[in-house]
């Protein structure tokens, strides 16, 4: 099979940082071949992808030391956040982007976009600008925009990072009908998932290096939420009540109707479904971030609506799926100085403590994650909306994060995350909301069970 990559002992420091984040890298990917980068949050997975991608160090500003050769004729990329990548008004016009770039013939532009809006199952998205879709939907059309171009070899940054585990099984079996030829690389931290199509894989090392991993051999399971919350008087308020919430996009059909859901004080509630489901959008609407519409929704009690600004934001912190939403600031340490010295002293336990001089933007997206998480847990209030907490966290993030939320809960907040991740879920949730067609079904757990490695 002829070569595709070849990496010799390659290098990359990004700019303004003091060392290399990547060193010493040898690898050679073939045509065909399918591999899986895996390692740490923030150790380099997703700046060696883009070294491979060729996007660094032309569009990711750094030294590239070493002899890199790019020997394939086409690629198709799927970013890590799905909404850094889309710049169309429609999905179709999105997956017809690049062929038109590319110079393909209009009929088999037309062919192909609906072919690959069929086989991943989101023709009915086809009119959709991609920024109103959920993430998992925006990570769907951002592979069918790659698969559409039949490219040598595909490359993946976390693409299930927002999906479901039935859609990240349905993202990997797309990729199984790929021509033979096609070469796949892969950075997953949802290893099973992965290893349904990659043959190899190899971990970056803390050190910057690379080494051939057995990604087989799972990482040892994190541990559980050791309390339950604080017991608040059932004769207090919820920290939210959400009553009749319905809510729809102009011109297409509602995304659910008339959800009721309510969280206690003391209390870690969750809010899965399926991609698409409507889930952030419920976050959406309590956060006021999407304007007001049918149903009601109180704060410990008091009317959202009729809240002034200072007094409504003063009653909840929102984490929205976006880390980059959130950032301020021009580096780590002004991002969590904002927040009082607390957020400076949880940069050690969520490993940011040799990147406070860096700009936040240039953060691995795990890293902008944790940044995130610094500075939200150190705010006080009385309820928390965090959608998708876990995204690009690795297991010791992610056990830090459950005892985290464990404490929040004791020390009598609220807290309402929206999570793919069922293992976490199961870790830290003492009720569990269950969004299909609209509606929400609710489960009380009785007890938080072990953390699973995805």
């Amino acid at each position: 099979m002829p070569d595709l990559i070849r990496l010799r002992s390659a290098g990359f420091r990004h700019r303004g940082a003091r060392a290399p984040v990547l060193k010493d890298i040898d690898l050679t990917v073939r045509e065909g071949d399918r591999i899986l980068i895996r390692g740490p949050s923030g150790s380099g997975k997703s700046t060696l992808l883009q070294v491979m991608a060729g996007l660094a160090p032309e569009y990711v500003p750094g030294t590239l030391d070493g002899i890199v050769e790019h020997l394939y004729a086409s690629m198709g990329v799927v970013l890590q956040n799905p909404e850094a990548q889309v710049i169309t008004p429609t999905v179709e016009e999105e997956i017809a982007f690049s062929l038109e770039n590319d110079g393909v013939d209009a009929r088999l532009i037309r062919r192909r976009t609906a072919e690959v809006l069929d086989r991943l199952g989101i023709g009915r998205l086809a009119a959709r600008h991609p920024l109103t879709l959920s993430g998992g939907e925006c990570q769907r059309v951002s592979l069918a925009a790659a698969l559409a171009r039949e490219p040598d070899i595909l490359f993946l940054d976390e693409p299930t990072a927002y999906l479901d585990e039935a859609s990240a099984a349905a993202f990997f079996r797309a990729l199984e009908d790929l021509p033979a030829r096609t070469a796949v690389v892969v950075v997953e931290h949802k290893i099973e998932a992965a290893a349904a199509v990659c043959a190899r894989a190899w971990e970056v090392t803390p050190e910057g290096g690379l080494v051939p991993s057995d990604f087989r051999t799972p990482p040892p399971p994190a541990g559980s939420r050791t309390g339950k919350g604080s017991l608040p008087s059932e004769t207090e308020p919820p920290a939210l009540e959400v009553r009749g919430l319905s809510h729809g996009f102009e011109g297409f059909p509602p995304v659910f109707r008339r959800v009721d859901l309510d969280v206690r004080p003391g209390r870690v509630a969750a809010l899965t479904g399926p991609s698409g489901c409507g889930k952030t959008t419920v976050l959406a609407r309590i956060a006021r971030i999407l304007p007001a519409g049918p149903g009601s929704i109180r704060l410990a009690g008091r009317d959202a609506l009729a809240l002034k600004p200072r007094d409504f934001h003063a009653s909840l912190l929102y984490i929205p799926q976006n880390p980059e939403h959130m950032f301020v600031a021009e580096t780590v340490r002004g991002e969590l100085g904002l927040s009082g010295p607390e957020a400076l002293e949880s940069a050690d336990r969520y490993g940011l403590r040799n990147r406070l001089d860096s700009n936040p933007y240039r953060l691995s997206e795990g890293e902008k994650r944790r940044l995130n998480l610094c500075v939200a847990l150190a705010e006080r209030r009385p309820l928390y909306l965090l959608d998708e907490p876990t995204y690009g966290l690795d297991e010791a993030a992610r056990e830090s994060l459950v005892r985290d939320l464990g404490a929040l809960a004791d020390s009598g907040a609220g807290v309402l995350l929206v999570s793919h991740d069922e293992g976490f879920v199961g870790a830290v949730a003492d009720t569990v909301f269950r969004m299909k067609d609209g509606r929400i079904l609710r489960e009380e757990v009785p007890r938080a069970g072990a953390l699973k490695s995805a």
